[in-house]
C-alpha cells in the first residue's frame, strides 16, 4: 500500500510539475527578460523546462534514494537538492544579465553542470552515510518505479501542456 502511495504521489508530482514548468515557460517566454545580445523571449524561455525540469527531477531522485536508505528527513534532503540545481539554474541567469553577452558562454556551460547535478545528486544521496540502519528496508521496485513514473509524467505533462499553452504563442 506504500508502495501504491509513492508511486500515486510521484505522478501527482510529475504532472504538476510538468504543467508548471509549461507555464513558467509560457510566461518567460512572453514576458521575460532581454538586454544586449540576450533575450530570455522565445527560444530563451527554454532554460525554464531545462534548467528547472532536471533541478525537480535531481530532487525526487534523490528524495527517493534518501527515502529507500531510511533517511528520516528524505524529503527535506530531496527538497535541498532541487534547491541546489535551482541554484544552478539562477547563476547562469545572474551572469547572463551581469555581463550580458560577454556572459553568454559561462551561462550557456552553466546547462552542463545543471544536467550533471540532475545525475550526480541521486549518486551523492546513495553515498552518504546513513544515521541507522533502515530496521524494515522499503520495497525497492515501488522507489525505482516512482522515479520513472515522475520522469515520464512531468515530460508527458509539459508536452500535453504545451499543447494548450505555447510557450513561442
Amino acid at each position: 500500500m506504500k508502495n501504491l502511495r509513492l508511486v500515486l504521489s510521484a505522478v501527482a508530482i510529475g504532472l504538476l510539475a510538468g504543467v508548471l514548468l509549461d507555464v513558467g515557460t509560457f510566461l518567460v517566454a512572453r514576458y521575460g527578460p532581454e538586454a544586449d545580445g540576450w533575450s530570455f523571449r522565445g527560444n530563451g524561455a527554454l532554460s525554464i523546462p531545462f534548467g528547472l525540469g532536471p533541478a525537480i527531477l535531481a530532487g525526487f531522485w534523490a528524495g527517493l534514494v534518501f527515502r529507500f536508505r531510511g533517511f528520516g528527513r528524505w524529503l527535506a534532503l530531496g527538497l535541498v537538492a532541487a534547491l541546489v540545481g535551482t541554484a544552478l539554474l539562477l547563476i547562469s541567469v545572474v551572469v547572463l544579465v551581469l555581463f550580458n553577452s560577454d556572459g553568454a558562454g559561462v551561462s550557456n556551460a552553466m546547462t552542463y553542470f545543471i544536467l550533471a547535478w540532475m545525475v550526480l545528486a541521486p549518486i551523492l544521496a546513495a553515498v552518504v552515510p546513513a544515521p541507522r540502519e533502515h530496521p524494515a528496508r522499503p520495497e525497492l521496485a515501488g522507489h525505482v518505479g516512482a522515479g520513472i513514473l515522475i520522469t515520464v509524467a512531468l515530460v508527458v505533462a509539459f508536452s500535453v501542456a504545451s499543447l494548450v499553452l505555447a510557450p513561442g504563442s
